[in-house]
């Protein structure tokens, strides 16, 4: 059985994956917990996919690559925000279980998110993830710099990115992009928010 390498994040990453924020304009924006503090420089944050929700990941025509049932993102912030100041984080680990096939993270990086109320999530660095399956043969798959990744709301995280195979041009029976897509819960700090 060969590895297909694709995104996960994301996601992570994640899932992915996944909720560390970064403020690209002149607002005040702060990650808060369910008491309205303000979540500290080297914080823990843990997302989850619920009991009943799936991350897919789909080729851009909608037809389903992998499914999984259990996945998890957990990283630590790199700042506190504030003013015309981005809230950053790194992503330590984005696994994934119950897939359709044995699903691995390769890659991890870190996130940002701009914006308040409801976060616009990127990826600040590269994320890739291998499915083991006998159907698409060796693809690699992932996201970069840059690249959208979903929302942060109300301590949920929606993953909807769209990766890229990679190297471009490798293995033509893989599609050249991917999209990923699940709903992550905060559980780790409880009441997660992007503060406005």
């Amino acid at each position: 059985m060969k590895h297909v390498k694709m995104l996960g994040v994301a996601a992570v990453a994640a899932a992915a994956l996944i909720a560390f924020v970064g403020v690209g304009t002149a607002s005040a924006t702060t990650l808060t917990n369910e008491a309205g503090e303000v979540v500290k420089t080297g914080s823990t944050i843990d997302f989850s996919i619920p009991s009943g929700k799936s991350a897919v990941l789909v080729n851009t025509i909608g037809e389903e690559i992998d499914q999984c049932s259990s996945s998890t993102a957990s990283g630590k912030t790199t700042n506190e925000g504030g003013t015309g100041v981005a809230v950053k984080g790194n992503v330590e680990t984005l696994t994934w279980g119950s897939c359709t096939f044995p699903t691995k993270t390769l890659t991890v990086s870190s996130l940002q998110v701009n914006g308040t109320g409801s976060g616009n999530v990127s990826a600040t660095g590269t994320f890739e993830v291998t499915i083991n399956t006998i159907l698409l043969g060796s693809c690699i798959y992932g996201v970069t710099n840059g690249t959208p990744v979903g929302t942060l709301a109300s301590g949920t995280f929606t993953a909807n990115a769209v990766a890229e195979k990679f190297p471009v041009g490798s293995n033509f029976v893989c599609p050249p992009t991917a999209v990923w897509t699940g709903t992550y819960t905060a559980t780790e700090p409880k009441g997660l928010k992007v503060d406005d």
